[in-house]
């Protein structure tokens, strides 16, 4: 059964904006490999952190919104753990979303 999920990046903000795009992209398309469907994924910006992580003070924080099975999500988030330039990540299930759901969602499908 599907389940909607929400995925917190917080991505290194001295990053060039091409290599930040790159990892982004990488996000997007492990998310995809697995079979989620990604329904939104926004740009929050660059923002100070409360305290630093890894020597940095500061990331652009990005999120995704997707749904999928529970089972896919342990099977995305490995590929997180190790990648240099992702500070840290939040998973989070949400019951619903709290904005109307894009009609061109994109799936592994498309």
């Amino acid at each position: 059964m599907l389940k909607n999920y929400e995925l917190c990046f917080l991505i290194k903000a001295d990053l060039p904006e091409e290599d930040f795009n790159k990892e982004v992209d990488f996000i997007e398309r492990v998310i995809l490999r697995e079979g989620a469907e990604i329904v939104k994924k926004e740009n929050l910006g660059r923002k100070t952190l409360a305290y630093p992580i890894k020597k940095k003070e500061e990331a652009i924080y990005y999120i995704f919104y997707i749904k999928s099975t529970p089972d896919k999500i342990s099977k995305i988030e490995s590929e997180f753990y190790r990648r240099e330039n992702i500070l840290r990540y939040l998973f989070l299930k949400r019951k619903k979303f709290d904005f109307k759901e894009e009609v061109n969602a994109r799936s592994v499908s498309q």
